[in-house]
C-alpha cells in the first residue's frame, strides 16, 4: 500500500530536528554534489528564480543562494520549513507539495530536486515530472538526483522518530523514460558510487530542460 503524503509529512515533521542534525553539513562531504550544483547555477544564470523541491532543513537552498541564484525552498513538512527558516532566515522557504506547486506556468528558471522522488512509486514519476515541467520557463533547467536500484527499502523507525517510511530507488532508464514522457528534453545523466558514509546505492544526477 502506497504511503500517503500525510504519512510522509508526519514522518518528516517528527524527524525534523534529527534530520537537520544528521544532514545539515552533508555538502561538505559530497564534492560531486557541489560541482553539479555549481553547474546548475551557471546553467540557470545569476539572479534567476529557482525552486529547491524537498528542501528539508534548507541547506541546499542556502547553498543555491550563495551561488547567486534567487531560490525558494519547498518542502511538504511544515516542521522542516520552520527549521529551515530558523537556520537560514535570509532565504525564502514555503510549505508545498511538488504535485501541486502554487507557482504559475513558465514562472521559474530552474528546479533542484535532490532525492525528493525517493518516496514515489514508479507510476507517480510522470505526474510529478509533468508538474515540474509546468512551472519551468522555456529553456529552464531541472537538476534531479535519486538512488539507483529496483528494491524498496523500508525504515520502520525513521531517524528514531517512531515513524515508518518507504524509500524507492529507480533504474536510470525508468527515470529517463518518465522525464521524456513528461515532456523534458536534453536529458543528461551522471552516476557516482556512494561515499563511504552514505547508504550503499549508486546516485544518479539528471540534467534536463524544458524546450
Amino acid at each position: 500500500m502506497t504511503q500517503s503524503s500525510s504519512d510522509i509529512r508526519t514522518a518528516y515533521d517528527s524527524a525534523a530536528e534529527a534530520y537537520a542534525d544528521s544532514f545539515l553539513d552533508e555538502l561538505l562531504r559530497k564534492p560531486r554534489d557541489v560541482e553539479l550544483l555549481q553547474e546548475f547555477a551557471s546553467s540557470v544564470g545569476f539572479g534567476q528564480r529557482v525552486l529547491d523541491l524537498g528542501c528539508g532543513p534548507g541547506h541546499t537552498t542556502a547553498h543555491l543562494a550563495s551561488l547567486g541564484l534567487s531560490p525558494v525552498g519547498v518542502d511538504l513538512s511544515p516542521e522542516m520549513i520552520a527549521k529551515a527558516m530558523t537556520l537560514f532566515p535570509h532565504v525564502d522557504f514555503a510549505v508545498g507539495d511538488f504535485f501541486h506547486l502554487p507557482d504559475h506556468d513558465d514562472s521559474v528558471a530552474g528546479l533542484l530536486a535532490f532525492y525528493c522522488i525517493v518516496h514515489l512509486r514508479s507510476n507517480q514519476l510522470v505526474p510529478a515530472f509533468a508538474e515540474m515541467l509546468r512551472v519551468l520557463s522555456s529553456g529552464g533547467v531541472l537538476l534531479l538526483s535519486f538512488h539507483v536500484g529496483s528494491e524498496m527499502v523500508l525504515q520502520d523507525n525513521f531517524l528514531d522518530s517512531g515513524k515508518r517510511l518507504e524509500f524507492f530507488p529507480f533504474p536510470v532508464s525508468d527515470v529517463q523514460a518518465a522525464l521524456k514522457a513528461a515532456g523534458f528534453s536534453d536529458i543528461e545523466t551522471h552516476e557516482r558510487p556512494p561515499y563511504e558514509e552514505e547508504y550503499p546505492t549508486n546516485r544518479c544526477y539528471v540534467f534536463a530542460r524544458k524546450r
